[in-house]
């Protein structure tokens, strides 16, 4: 069995995407099982360089939406045999409904992971042209697939309001302790305890808006600590802003994106890791952070949040709102007075060993793909 995953991009899992980070660890684990893996990845750039990995990273040049596919990729799903299958990662993406359309004509199967597209709050954003897109294209994608993969709970439940699928199934993203290999240096601290971010400064999705505000509560009821955001997007001026408006600026520390080992090295050097998303599928950072050994501060959107609180690894925000973040910071504070908080990073680092391995999770992929 072959097994495609077709992505938007490269998959460079140094970049801050998480669609990307699951294909490539996807890919791999199931390289290391002994399985005949390629990603294919659509770009506008197909003749630059692409991340290093033990099988073929295909690209193909993206077209403009009223063109037809890049001929050489519709070569080459032509040239698939028939036990080959195709896992498309991303929704809402053009040239994903035509391919799907290509490979049903094949008689191809395809599994289709919209990694967090259809939770409810991320399908309220720009909504009406949402819905349009989902009638016309979406659902029948989401019909035709052998499988559709949600990565939790809340976007599985949610998929029923919409369309009726017999072919759903839950599989959450894994973590991959070996890419975790990094030499600690402990880096200053201007105050304790250290509450980090990792990821896309969205602040819709990542509820950052609802973090800052609550940090500033807290900041104002006597907290001592400091917020370190690990990540760079379109919505930075505007927390930078919000951040001087709360009067935290000298409190809140915007590191920019980083990457390897800078990055695992700064998230290693907080004392808890926040992760109040409105939107999720299942964010990588949460389980990269938790493998790391932190304690998590995390809302149900991020799917984790149930976990999280049964295996006592940190604070599950069941109402995700500026008050409970500050309420669940001072908690936090708290427990690192009294240095219980270590026990709850060595809980995290056992959770993702045992709920989210990588192996484990693309065995159950390849058993889904071969039913």
């Amino acid at each position: 069995m072959k097994i495609i995953h077709l992505v938007l991009g490269k998959a460079n899992p140094e970049r801050m995407n998480g669609v990307n980070k699951v294909a490539h660890h996807l890919s791999m684990s199931q390289h290391v099982l002994g399985m005949d893996v390629e990603i294919w990845g659509i770009t506008k750039t197909p003749e630059t360089a692409v991340y290093p990995r033990p099988f073929p990273t295909i690209l193909f040049r993206a077209q403009p939406f009223y063109r037809d596919l890049d001929p050489k990729l519709m070569h080459a799903f032509s040239k698939l045999k028939k036990d080959a299958v195709v896992h498309i990662h991303g929704a809402f993406i053009s040239d994903f409904y035509k391919i799907s359309r290509l490979l049903v004509d094949f008689k191809i199967p395809y599994f289709y992971t919209p990694h967090g597209a259809f939770n409810k709050v991320a399908l309220d954003k720009n909504k009406w042209v949402k819905k349009v897109y989902i009638n016309r294209y979406e659902k029948t994608m989401l019909r035709d697939a052998k499988k559709v993969q949600f990565l939790g709970q809340s976007e599985f439940d949610h998929i029923g309001t919409i369309v009726r699928l017999q072919n759903r199934v839950v599989v959450p993203n894994g973590q991959d302790f070996s890419e975790l290999e990094f030499e600690f240096h402990p880096m200053q601290k201007k105050r304790q305890p250290v509450f980090g971010f990792c990821g896309r400064l969205d602040t819709y999705y990542k509820g950052l808006d609802m973090m800052l505000d609550a940090f500033g509560a807290y900041v104002a009821h006597g907290g001592s600590g400091e917020l370190w955001l690990i990540g760079d997007g379109s919505d930075r001026a505007s927390l930078e802003a919000q951040c001087k408006k709360l009067k935290i600026t000298d409190r809140v520390h915007f590191m920019g994106a980083r990457y390897g080992k800078d990055k695992l090295n700064r998230i290693a050097n907080m004392d808890v890791f926040c992760h109040p998303s409105r939107s999720e599928g299942s964010p990588t950072a949460v389980l990269e952070a938790g493998a790391l050994g932190l304690p998590l501060i995390v809302s149900t959107a991020t799917n984790v949040g149930v976990q999280v609180e049964q295996r006592k690894c940190g604070i599950h925000l069941r109402q995700n709102s500026a008050r409970s973040i500050a309420k669940a910071m001072t908690e936090f504070e708290e427990l690192y007075r009294q240095n219980k908080h270590k026990q709850l990073g060595e809980n995290a680092r056992t959770m993702v060993a045992e709920e989210f391995n990588w192996t484990a999770i693309a065995k159950r992929m390849i058993d889904l793909y071969a039913a």
